[in-house]
């Protein structure tokens, strides 16, 4: 009987190192993964709850306190399936699934997570990630060869687990400080000049973790059509919030069709190919910013829709749904700029990027100029997104990705 050799795939409990693209593979998303992006489903409705609870500027700063270590956990998580995880490793999946039952625990927590119950956040946190610490152990035992990508990830996230569990015994505010600082170590670890250099040495699959976080945001999504449902059903069918609905629905749809009719993933493709880690550190990262505003998107759109029957909204509420879809589409705009540095310049990139950064700036214009009823505030917002799905669609078609980076591959040859 032959030896199994860790990197065979028959080795039903061992870690792989999945960063080389396979022309004739077709990696998709496992149900495992499925699975766990339930759990942050309930855990961003939750979130979401928070601000519609309280709306303050207090509220808010808490939300992102919160948020921040949220999407941090699913990140983790994905990081690590995108380059050593294979559906035969049956270890891989029983820790997930201690990671998920930590994750629930974490998700009724929420409502009193900065409150009564903040240690059992922060303990249940360090105890998610140390299950983390011990799937990238595994990869240490399994995959010699990514043990300097290991090494550096593992040596950040061990010491921001420590202070995670330590902020337990520690009473707030200062509970909270350590919680910031604890985030600032892990955030930025993947930023060192090593960390950029590991990227290029072990990239993530260049389908799989675009393909990831799509699906967050599409997890995301959900939850403003949560929000909108919710508003409909407070109000109580009445005529002007049914068609204040149907225009945020509008929205909904156009900034779902404004990030997936162009995924601009040029910047994952080009550090698989040894390329500057810049661009993709930079295309990571805003995608928490992105998320952010759309779980915002859809609590502006409950406020508004609630509050459709009043003559004019709040400044509050005006500026939550304002802000948010501003920031979307500014960061979104952030996100193309990545794919624009990742290969040649292109007209449709360019046209897009200063597109919604102007629709952007439009909409805060007129939230600084103007005091808007729910029906004319989701309405404008309607025809702007509109507009900018058919600005899309009009401009120069792009040429593919794949294209793009073998252009940056064979420049780089010469």
């Amino acid at each position: 009987m032959p030896e199994l050799h860790p990197h065979d795939e028959s080795a039903n409990s061992a870690p792989l190192l999945r960063t080389e693209e396979k022309p004739d593979e077709e990696r998709r998303i496992t149900w495992a993964e499925l699975l766990n992006d339930l759990v942050f489903t309930v855990i961003i409705a939750q979130l979401a709850n928070r601000l519609l609870t309280h709306l303050s500027a207090q509220a808010i700063g808490e939300f992102f306190l919160l948020y921040i270590p949220v999407w941090w956990l699913w990140n983790g998580e994905t990081h690590y399936s995108t380059r050593f995880d294979h559906e035969r490793d049956v270890m891989h999946r029983l820790l997930g699934s201690l990671q998920l039952l930590g994750l629930i625990v974490l998700a009724a927590d929420i409502p009193q997570a900065l409150e009564s119950r903040s240690f059992i956040f922060a303990a249940t946190y360090a105890a998610v990630r140390t299950v983390l610490l011990v799937e990238y152990g595994r990869a240490w035992y399994h995959v010699p060869e990514a043990r300097p990508y290991i090494r550096h990830v593992a040596t950040g996230f061990a010491i921001s687990v420590l202070i995670w569990a330590g902020s337990v015994f520690i009473e707030p505010p200062y509970r909270y400080g350590l919680w910031a600082i604890a985030l600032i170590i892990e955030l930025s670890t993947p930023l060192t000049s090593s960390g950029g250099k590991l990227h290029r040495d072990f990239p993530p699959d260049v389908r799989h973790l675009p393909e990831r976080y799509g699906q967050f945001t599409l997890l995301v999504l959900g939850q403003s059509v949560t929000g909108v449902t919710l508003g409909l059903i407070q109000s109580n069918f009445q005529p002007h919030a049914l068609l204040t609905t149907m225009l945020g629905g509008v929205v909904i749809i156009g900034l779902w069709w404004a990030y997936f009719d162009r995924i601009d993933d040029d910047a994952v493709r080009q550090v698989s190919v040894g390329g500057s880690a810049g661009p993709y550190a930079f295309w990571l990262y805003l995608h928490l910013p992105l998320t952010i505003a759309l779980t915002i998107v859809g609590v502006g759109l409950t406020y508004a829709i609630r509050g459709s029957a009043r003559a004019e909204l709040t400044e509050a509420e005006q500026w939550l749904f304002t802000g948010a879809v501003a920031g979307y589409l500014a960061t979104q705009a952030g996100i193309s700029i990545t794919t624009l540095k990742a290969g040649p310049s292109h007209l449709s990139f360019v046209w897009g990027i200063s597109v919604r950064l102007g629709l952007a700036v439009s909409l805060v214009i007129v939230r600084l100029c103007s005091s808007l009823n729910a029906l004319w505030l989701i309405g404008i917002t309607a025809v702007a997104i509109v507009g900018l799905i058919i600005s899309d669609h009009l401009s120069p078609s792009a040429p593919e990705s794949t294209e793009r980076v073998k252009r940056v591959r064979r420049r780089r040859k010469k």
